[in-house]
């Protein structure tokens, strides 16, 4: 599933392709990726031009010349394309819009997890959502504030889009690789300096997976990545990696390096 890296990827892609350009057609082969009426948003995006985007967390907002942002969710497969030619639409191209120029920018989305929505403000779609900042431009003591209180699992909050917007599974378990904190160390239990390391831990997976465009292989040989799998072996210790569900997520850590 495209995670924060991947999506803010496809941010710079659009950001390089598809600004500023006039619209003048939607095509979508299957209305239900569609949050709203087809009619809905040809209404509000047709003779309009994409003027900028912003992400949060996994979800990206496109502003556009109109009153209405377009709202991106890219699932599980989900992806944008950027050509020429109709010929060029890719097989699970499913929503397609065509610019003035005679280009096109489709949503790929072949499991059809991804959708598209409209809304009037970025604002009000996050606390609808209930998004925190984005993870990477998270603040520490904003990070801390949100986790007062909770009486659960660190992994289980690192997931929860309204503490840290935009972390998934892997990130969450190579977070915790990274902080040498035990996937199912209870949160009320972390000293503060516990948490600091939790939080230097998320940037610096966040910068690197984006960085290296989220291509696994070439993170660095210490990421669990290159090893996260049941039964392989720890970079620091030498020890297995263990699988477990923690909320219901597979999980994999190393005992000796991440002692609970």
């Amino acid at each position: 599933m495209p995670e924060l890296p991947e999506v803010e990827n496809y941010k710079v892609y659009i950001d390089s392709t598809a600004l500023h350009q006039r619209i003048i057609a939607l095509d979508c082969r299957d209305s239900r990726l569609l949050k709203q009426s087809r009619s809905d948003f040809e209404a509000h995006l047709i003779h309009q031009e994409f003027k900028a985007t912003q992400r949060i967390g996994k979800y990206l907002f496109v502003e556009t010349t109109g009153d209405k942002i377009l709202v991106i969710h890219f699932g599980m497969t989900g992806r944008p394309n950027y050509y020429k030619s109709e010929e060029d639409r890719p097989k699970y191209g499913h929503i397609q819009l065509t610019f003035e120029n005679g280009f096109h920018f489709a949503f790929e989305n072949k499991r059809k997890f991804g959708w598209w929505d409209l809304t009037g403000s970025i604002a009000e779609f996050k606390a609808e959502h209930k998004l925190s900042d984005d993870a990477r431009a998270l603040k520490l003591e904003d990070f801390k504030t949100s986790l007062q209180g909770r009486k659960t699992d660190i992994k289980k909050i690192l997931m929860d889009q309204s503490v840290a917007a935009g972390l998934g599974n892997w990130m969450a378990d190579e977070i915790l690789y990274q902080a040498k904190m035990h996937p199912t160390k209870k949160v009320e239990d972390l000293t503060s300096e516990a948490i600091e390391r939790v939080f230097d831990a998320m940037k610096t997976v966040i910068e690197v997976a984006i960085e290296n465009d989220a291509h696994y292989g070439d993170f660095p040989e210490h990421f669990l990545m290159h090893f996260r799998k049941e039964g392989a072996t720890c970079f620091h210790t030498g020890a297995e990696i263990e699988k477990i569900k923690v909320g219901g997520r597979t999980t994999y850590f190393s005992p000796q390096w991440q002692e609970l």
